[in-house]
């Protein structure tokens, strides 16, 4: 029985992580220890295993132990990631850059490979923002042929809404994909907060719309607040004031809560040991949240009608993340909704060109539909290769040669001075070949 179970939880994860770049086991999961002793032993996967100590809560110790941790597992570890002992000495910043920029080459080196790279008992770092920083930078950066795997006994705190569009991360309870509560259910909140941040942004406390801030900052921290879920001061200082002084930015932040609290006449910021959140109590919508649990429903491999998720994607989307805002961490959250936005539309698009393929007397609509989805994807995101390549192809097998061959030259004007992706090249290369 045990072992039929079992074999369900390693069926899942084949599955569900096949185009993910990071799967984190569920801390309640019952057979998460199991899985990974699978995981390192079947020969399936080249697995790079590192068990963090108690000791690992330092960054210096943590990034210095798995490296070598790493390279006595792989003799192709460590060519490039070695490196980074020698620039110990210039500092942690200096350290950290060097380690996460030779890990990605070295495991860029090993393509052909489906590499696992497990981080077991991650509960160590609960305490260590700079630890968690660490792997959630090496996350975003692993090449197409890493997967992270996260073991431990409490959750990490990564800017999970970010990371599931981003890298495609989930979170696996045994047997099945589990999406994640914005916040306990309040049995009698004290009050409702909504927030619109797909668009220029607007804020509703009780139905009220809050519009006198004091500026922009509490508005934003708020947006960043509820983004992030729990976070501590050093993610505000970083996020809108690195260019100051730590004692200038602690100053400008208590500031700035203080506005923000005067918004709501409350206090929306509970401070608990170094970390801040929202005001329990308070019951919150989001619509970037409920857009990113649309995304994850629709790549979940068990669902059996993924489109009317990825249609829920689309109807969420009123526009760019916060926008006429250019804070960095806004431009890469971004970024990050664009590519699930886009992903929806190739996947809509292609579903609409089919069903014109299967039946062009009665579905002709259907045409319209894919392209007009493609076109309103290009004018959001016009330098997506994939799907520059994908509405290329479409119109190219509809007969629409100049409508192609228009994209693919804007495509290539806006990529002046470099190469044409190799998607890009294939389509305009059949483009040139069809009657």
């Amino acid at each position: 029985m045990y072992q039929t179970v079992l074999k369900d939880v390693i069926e899942k994860f084949r599955e569900n992580s096949e185009n993910a770049r990071a799967v984190i086991l569920l801390p309640s999961s019952k057979h998460r220890t199991a899985l990974v002793a699978h995981l390192l032993s079947s020969g399936e996967y080249t697995p790079l295993y590192f068990a963090l100590t108690p000791e690992s809560g330092d960054l210096e110790v943590f990034i210095d132990a798995m490296l070598r941790s790493f390279a006595e597992q792989h003799d192709e570890i460590g060519r490039f990631a070695s490196i980074a002992h020698a620039h110990f000495h210039k500092g942690a910043g200096a350290f950290r850059e060097a380690a996460i920029d030779g890990l990605v080459r070295d495991f860029q080196g090993l393509a052909g490979q489906r590499v696992l790279v497990i981080f077991d008992n991650f509960d160590y770092a609960e305490n260590s923002e700079e630890v968690q920083r660490f792997v959630e930078e090496l996350i975003v950066k692993l090449p197409d042929n890493c997967l992270a795997v996260i073991n431990g006994r409490s959750q990490p705190r990564f800017p999970w809404n970010s990371l599931i569009a981003q890298t495609r991360a989930i979170i696996l309870d045994d047997d099945k994909v589990v999406t994640q509560a914005i916040q306990p259910h309040q049995e009698n909140p004290i009050g409702q907060l909504d927030i619109f941040a797909l668009g220029p942004g607007f804020v509703f406390f009780n139905d009220r719309p809050i519009t006198e801030w004091e500026g922009h900052l509490p508005r934003l921290l708020l947006f960043f607040a509820v983004d992030r879920g729990v976070i501590t001061r050093d993610d505000f200082h970083r996020a809108f004031w690195g260019d100051l002084s730590d004692i200038q930015a602690t100053n400008v932040f208590h500031v700035t809560k203080r506005r923000l609290h005067r918004a709501f006449e409350l206090e929306m910021l509970e401070h608990q040991e170094s970390n801040y959140r929202l005001r329990p109590g308070i019951s919150i919508y989001y619509d970037a949240f409920e857009w990113t649990q649309a995304l994850i429903r629709a790549r979940d491999v068990s669902n059996p009608d993924p489109s009317k998720d990825y249609e829920r994607v689309l109807e969420l989307y009123r526009g760019p993340f916060l926008k006429g805002h250019d804070d960095s961490w806004i431009l890469t959250r971004r970024q990050d909704i664009q590519a699930g936005y886009v992903e929806a539309a190739i996947h809509l698009a292609n579903q609409y060109a089919e069903r014109y393929r299967v039946n062009r007397e009665t579905e002709h609509s259907a045409l319209e539909k894919a392209i007009t989805l493609s076109r309103d994807a290009l004018r959001e995101s016009p330098n997506n290769a994939e799907l520059v390549a994908n509405t290329i192809r479409l119109l190219t097998e509809f007969g629409r040669r100049s409508e192609a061959v228009s994209i693919f030259k804007k495509f290539e004007e806006s990529n002046k001075g470099h190469p044409v992706d190799e998607r890009v090249k294939e389509a305009y290369t059949a483009l040139k070949k069809s009657k």
